[in-house]
């Protein structure tokens, strides 16, 4: 073999080396996002496992509609620490969901009828705070949240798991 078919190998050997690297980069990378993916999946799930979450939940639902801030603050007192901490929650999520650091479907699965519950319960708390405050972004992303559930569920109501999935059966 000449010195210049060796150069020749050499080169095909190089960019053979050279694309090998980009795929198995390319897996690498593909690897992480659904390694980030899944673990953005689970760090979801243990919202609801946070017992001032759940609480905080607990209260809201079981709250009169329509009340001003000031009869809902009167009405819940120390249990406003637990239901800002929900709302808080919520608004945190709908960062996240617009701007793509989590799943639309696992987050609606997990929290769309909580979410709009939370909303239309303090919608009207919210918009007191935002008067009193001087300032229209309080939980502007819960808002956005909840409206984005709604809308979807104008199109089309939610079907429950139990009923929607009731034909499902482990993928072996």
């Amino acid at each position: 073999m000449n010195l210049e078919t060796a150069s020749q190998y050499a080169e095909v050997f190089g960019l053979l080396t050279i694309l090998g690297a980009f795929l198995f980069s390319w897996y690498q990378i593909d690897q992480l996002r659904k390694d980030r993916e899944s673990a953005a999946a689970f760090k979801l799930t243990e919202v609801y496992h946070s017992a001032t979450f759940a609480y905080g939940m607990h209260v809201v639902f079981n709250s009169p509609e329509n009340m001003s801030a000031e009869e809902f603050e009167k009405f819940h007192g120390e249990d406003m620490k637990d239901i800002v901490t929900l709302m808080t929650t919520w608004e945190s999520i709908g960062a996240m969901i617009y701007r793509e650091e989590l799943d639309w479907d696992l987050m609606y699965d997990y929290f769309a009828g909580a979410l709009v519950v939370t909303f239309l319960k303090t919608k009207r708390v919210i918009t007191d705070w935002r008067n009193t405050n001087n300032r229209q972004s309080y939980f502007e992303w819960m808002e956005w949240l909840a409206e984005q559930v709604m809308s979807l569920e104008d199109e089309a109501p939610p079907i429950p798991a139990h009923i929607l999935h009731k034909d499902w059966t482990r993928k072996k």
